[in-house]
Order: structure tokens, then sequence, then C-alpha cells
């Protein structure tokens, strides 16, 4: 059980609403959340969605507080504080439980406390979009208690530095320093080979009883490795700089090593477009395996965008007239629209394997995918080592398959779940569940697995009754179990149950009202302040632990705060020493005061002023979460027939060159002015074309009056002149709305983004 609280203080002089959309594991089951506003404690209600999102702006309007807590979607939580008064500091607390997924005898606590920007445009509100900026540190404290059989467990946290402390027969373990920056996921790893892995937990659930299975399955006989049919799948886009296009280097060279004589492959790489090794799976000998590592080396995390579905569709044709294949994709899933991609993968037959690199990996996408297609996911953050996690997969590509898995619960079991068993991996874990109408039930839930080779294990877990209840009693069991109910039920049947059983869901929020004395009420409506996230470590090349700044050289620049090899490893990349350049936590100069996201993509320049030259600005202006800001000027270029490419160089140099230049490092400057001659060059090209057009319509027209042309051929050409560019109006609009963009960035304040958020 985890139990998260939130702080929430307005500094500014009027009422606000603050918005926060913030990461949950996958597997998080919201139990509970309580509202602290000055004296007052409240608890929140499940209620119908629209039912929760009336009452919430009636209250709004009605001057009172309230909170609403949605799930927007996997794993994808947003959180609306209404009214916070001037001065005033809100405490929201919740409460989550999750199942452990055991991998043999190890265990990972994950806890993200970051979003990275994805690519594309999500399906949420506008109000509901994650914004990630450079200049906010977000911080945040943690303890973690172990007690039971886990507390004699070897721990490692490779994302923190942790102490641990022995106490009243339980491990404590805290984050070394007081706070740390939310700008990588917390990562708890044990390894407990005397934990109970396999068990059975029952509780009350009204008049019956509910009951939750956990089995670790065994595969006996002989062990006969499989030959592969695999597709090695790269993320290449310009989000995996840095950290994670490391970890996917690694991640290659040991699946290379991990290949067999008999084993197929094929490599692809992807980002805008795709790089494929060979255009049919090749047998893995040597000459073929010397390809392979030569296509790996020339990987390089500089191919745009991330098209992932672009690049799995490439996948899939390149593994026509193979029946089933796997399918090895490493990326940090930092995707808008990924629902449409797990659908689309599941009707092809081949199994998905993902890897999920970097600080802040998106888990529902990876983890997604995997399931969905019968594979399964691993998640490594960059301090970790990728050759366990590479062969853990291999293993289970190799393992053999199960013909025949039953799950037998005693009688008058209801509500199984889940109805049939898929995927099953040796030494991972299996979760099953059950509901009773009775309150005690004696017997065994079963689980029983055939392999094609005909041998048969069964594991068997004997049902406990739970304590005597009230007719209304829902365990924390109960609620476990209806939350797998609700993954696959039909939105009416979903509703009822997440409404009796006080569950989140696509159909449900949770709200907290908090009415206030007439003469305590806000007077005004409140200003929307959205709580941006810190930027995740090593996105997009920003570096593991702190983002660089490269300037003039300066002695004794300060790297205490960096590991020693961090240290040489930035110095190394600019081609000078550890006490040659200043290392900044921010890449905007102290006091920039930008509004999100423009800070991110003069954060994103700084970083690496060659990305000007060598990545498309659409790109760029993507990766910062401005393509949806000027989606009118490229929707409006469109119509009129242009390259939204060539607008976008337009307007990111109008951009850089204007209102944003004075945030630039010298370097980047130098970058924005070669980019400035590009669009000049665009700029004119565009000018000719609305000139000669002017020019051609002006001589049929001549033409048409003197008798020269026929008058059915000059409305001929006067129809086709008509459907022609004319892009002089589209260019005063993007230097008005640079002129705009420079009002809105002067105007914004420190601080008026959002309420401070703990």
């Amino acid at each position: 059980e985890v139990s998260i609280t939130q702080t929430y203080r307005n500094d500014e002089a009027v009422n606000i609403e603050a918005v926060y959309t913030f990461p949950l594991a996958l597997d998080a089951v919201l139990l509970a959340l309580e509202v602290r506003l000055g004296e007052r404690g409240l608890k929140g209600v499940v209620v119908e969605k629209k039912a929760a999102e009336e009452r919430y702006e009636e209250a709004i309007s009605a001057g009172d507080a309230a909170v609403m807590l949605e799930a927007i979607e996997p794993g994808l939580y947003t959180l609306n504080l209404g009214n916070l008064l001037p001065g005033e500091s809100a405490t929201i607390t919740y409460r989550y439980a999750l199942l452990y997924r055991w991998a043999g005898d190890q265990l990972r606590f994950f806890l993200p406390t970051t979003i990275a920007p994805r690519y594309g445009a999500m399906p949420l509100l506008p109000h509901q979009l994650p914004q990630a900026s450079l200049t906010v540190e977000n911080r945040f404290s943690l303890q973690v208690e172990i007690s039971g059989s886990l507390g004699g467990a070897q721990f490692t946290c490779p994302s923190h530095a942790v102490t641990l402390a022995k106490s009243a027969g339980k491990v404590v373990l805290s984050l070394t320093q007081a706070k740390a920056v939310m700008d990588r996921d917390f990562i708890l790893n044990l390894k407990a080979p005397n934990a109970t892995r396999s068990f059975v937990m029952c509780g009350a659930d009204g008049e019956g009883m509910a009951a939750v299975a956990s089995f670790q399955p065994f595969f006996p006989g002989l062990r006969t490795p499989r030959p592969l049919n695999l597709a090695i799948v790269v993320d290449c886009s310009g989000s995996m700089q840095g950290d994670s296009i490391e970890q996917a280097r690694q991640a290659l060279g040991r699946m290379l090593e991990a290949l067999k004589p008999e084993d197929k492959l094929n490599m692809i790489a992807f980002g805008n477009a795709t790089k494929t090794l060979a255009d049919k799976p090749l047998l893995c000998n040597k000459t073929n395996l010397a390809r392979a590592r030569a296509f790996a080396r020339q990987l390089q995390a500089d191919m745009g965008g991330t098209e992932i579905g672009a690049a799995l569709a490439a996948t899939y044709a390149a593994l026509s007239g193979v029946d089933a294949a796997d399918i090895f994709l490493v990326t940090d899933g930092e995707v808008g629209t990924w629902q449409q991609v797990v659908d689309a993968a599941k009707q092809t037959g081949h199994r998905i394997f993902t890897v999920g690199v970097g600080a802040a990996v998106s888990e529902a996408f990876v983890r997604g995918l995997a399931q969905a297609t019968g594979g399964e996911c691993e998640l490594v953050s960059p301090t970790e080592g990728m050759a366990e996690r590479v062969l853990r997969h291999f293993e289970r590509m190799r393992a053999p398959k199960a013909t025949r898995v039953a799950l037998h619960w005693p009688q008058g079991a209801l509500d199984l779940n889940p109805g049939t068993i898929g995927a099953l991996f040796e030494g991972d874990t299996v979760i099953a569940s059950a509901r009773f109408d009775q309150a005690a039930i004696a017997g065994e839930v079963v689980l029983e697995i055939e392999t094609a080779e005909g041998d048969i294990a069964r594991q068997a877990l004997t049902l406990h009754a739970p304590a005597a209840a009230g007719a209304d009693a829902l365990s924390s069991v109960a609620r476990l179990a209806a939350a797998m109910r609700l993954k696959t039920q039909a939105p009416e049947a979903g509703l009822a149950t997440a409404l009796r059983y006080r569950l989140m869901s696509p159909w449900t929020n949770t709200l907290v009202i908090a009415e206030r004395a007439e003469e305590q009420k806000a007077q005004e409506l409140p200003a929307l302040r959205q709580v941006p996230h810190t930027l995740a470590a090593g996105w997009g090349g920003t570096g593991r632990h702190l983002a660089m700044c490269a300037s003039a050289p300066s002695a004794g620049a300060d790297y205490s705060m960096l590991p020693g090899a961090d240290a040489m490893r930035l110095a190394d990349a600019q081609g000078g020493h550890a006490d040659s350049y200043s290392i900044q936590r921010q890449m905007v100069q102290p006091g920039a005061a930008l509004a999100p996201p423009f800070d991110l993509l003069v954060g994103l320049v700084n970083a690496d002023p060659r990305q000007l030259a060598t990545h498309e600005p659409i790109d760029l202006l993507d990766l910062a979460g401005l393509t949806a800001e000027f989606d009118d000027l490229f929707s409006h270029a469109q119509d009129l027939g242009l390259n939204a490419k060539a607008i976008a160089t337009v307007l990111l140099a109008e951009l850089l060159a204007g209102p944003l230049r004075k945030h630039l490092s010298a370097a980047a400057q130098v970058e924005v002015r070669q980019l400035h001659e590009r669009a000049q060059r665009i700029i004119e090209a565009l000018e000719n074309i609305e000139r000669h057009v002017a020019g051609l319509a002006q001589s049929i027209e001549a033409g048409a009056g003197n008798a020269v042309l026929q008058p059915q051929r000059a409305d001929e050409i006067r129809q086709a002149l008509a459907h022609l560019p004319k892009p002089g109006e589209l260019l005063r609009h993007i230097k008005e709305r640079a002129r705009r963009t420079t009002q809105r960035i002067r105007r914004h304040q420190p601080g008026r983004t959002s309420g401070a958020l703990a």
C-alpha cells in the first residue's frame, strides 16, 4: 500500500484553480482520497463522471472549494483543486494498493514522479495535458517500510541514494537527502529467495467474500530452447538522446551475443522514418551477425519524432510469411496516441517483448503493448544494467509454450478474472480473482499447466475464511478483485462495479466539496494554473543527472553535485575537462521567467544547438509541445498546399530570432542565424510564388480582355489559378503570431504558472 500527500499553496493575490496531471504505477488501485483545507479534513466520494463534473463546477461557481480527481488514461490522473484562496494551502492525500509481480525471486517497486514530453498529440483535454519545464524543480520526500518475510530481502535502489535502518521488526528506507528532485522514477529492487511468492488473499465482500490468488508458474520436463524468428526494433527518436540511446546500444550488444546459428534476425531503427537491416529475416550466421553489429554501431538518437506505429507496421511487413515471430522493442515509450498502436499489434499474431528505458518511462504503453500481444515488459532505469533484462526476455522467448492452462476455483465462484489465461512465463506472476456469495468458502484454487511435451504442473493454494464483517463491508481484497474486473467490463456494468466498490474508472471520478461560510467564499472565478513537471532526467539528451549549458570556459566550475563519472562524461562530450565548463540545473538563464512550454524549447536548443541543423524544426516544436499552439498556422499551410515543414522553419526562426533570442546561449545564437537564413530563403520563395501567381492572373485578364484567349479557356485558367497557393496572408499571420507571442512571454511573471507543489 502506498500513501502520497501533495501540498498545494497559492502565493498569488487571486484565487486559483490548480490543475495537476500526474502518473501512478499502472497496477495502482486507488482506495481513498482525503483533503485537508485549513483545519478541515474531508474525504473523497466516488461519483459518476458527468455528475462529478457538474457538481464540481457548481461548487466553483458558488465560491466554495472543490477537488476532483479523474483517471484520464491508464496510469495517468488529473487533479483539479478549485478556489484555493490567496495565501491558502491544501494537502491532498491519496492511498492506493498494488499486487506484487514477481520475476523469479526478484520484486520491483516502482513510483513514478514525472511525465516526460510525448511525441504527437495526446487525446486529452487542454487542461489535462502534462507540461514539462526545465525551470521547475518539484521535490519529494519518501519513506518505505518493509515488514514480514520481505524484511530479510536484499535491497538496491538504482534511482536514488537511500539509507536503511531497522526498528521494531521492520526495515525502513529513506532518501539520503531530505528531498529529491522529481525528475526520475523512484525504483527499489528486492531480491528475496525465501519470501512466499505464491499466495491467496481473502476478504469480505458484503455478505460474501472475494479472493485474489497469485501464482508463480513452474514448467517441468526437458528444456529444449526453441529457435527464434526475431525482429529487434530500436527507438532512435530525439527523445532517446543521452541515457536512453546508450541503454539501447547496451541492449543490442547483449541481444546479438545471445543469438544462436539456428535463429533468424532482422533489425529496424525508427524515428520519423525507418531503417531496416534486411527485407526479410536473416539466419544468424557470422556474416549476418557482422552486418547486424555494423547496423547497431551506426544508430544515433537523430531520427526525429517517435512514429512507432509506422515502425511496427514496417516490422510486420518485414516479417511477412512468418506466422508467429517475436519482436523485441527498445523504447522510452513517449508517444501521445499509443492505444491505436496496441490495437493494431493485437491483430498480427506476433509477440512483442518490450524494454522501457529512461528515467520516466511511459509504463502504460510499453507494458500494455507487451501484455496485449502475449509478450512481457521490462523497465530499466538509466543506472541499471541491461544484461539481466535482455537475458530474461530471451529465456521467455525460448521457453516451451503451454498448450493448456486451466484455473480451478471451488464451487460457487463468480466473476472469475481472467476468464481465460493467456501467455505464461516461468517465474513470472499470474494473478486471478473470484467472488463468492457465501462469507466463508473452504477449498483450493488450482493452476494447472500442460506443455507441448505432455508434462503437467499443478499449483494449489488453500482459501481461508476472512474475518467476520458487516453486510456492507468491502475489504481491500474485494476492491482489488473488482478493479481487475473493471478492465474487461462494458461501460454500464463497469459503472455499476465502480460505484459499488468505490473505484476510480473511465466512468467515475472522486469528488470533494468544501463549502465555505458566506464571508469566506471566493468572489471571482478562479484563475487556471497548471502545475508543470520537472523535465525527466536524461530526456532528449539533457544528461542523466544535470543539464549542461556550454559557455565560455570558467576556471573552478563546481562539479561537486555530480558523480565523478558523470562529470567526466559531460565534459568529454564537449571535448574539455571536468573543470572547464559550467554545469547548471537550469538551461534557461536564472530569472528568465519563460512561460512553459517555451522554456522547454529554449532548453532543447541550448542543450544541443546542432539540432537546429540536424532536426526538422517541426519536430523540435513537437518535442517542446508547441505544435498544438500553432496548429491553425499548419492547417492553413496545408489548405494552401504548402509544406508544413517549411512553415515550421519560418515560425521557429521568428520565435528564436525574436522573443526567445536573449534566453539562448552564444552557441545556439550562431545556429539560429543559420536557421534564420534558411527561413529567409523560404520566405523569398513563398513571396515569389505569390508575385508570379498575381502576375499570371493579370496576364490572363489582359488576354481575355483583348480576346486573345477563348472565354471558356480563360475561365478554366482562372479556376486553376484560384487553387494555386497565395502565401502572403499566411506569412503575415506568422509574423503577427510571433509578435503576440512576444507580448505573451513578456507578460509572464515567475510564480504565475501554478501554485507551489511540494
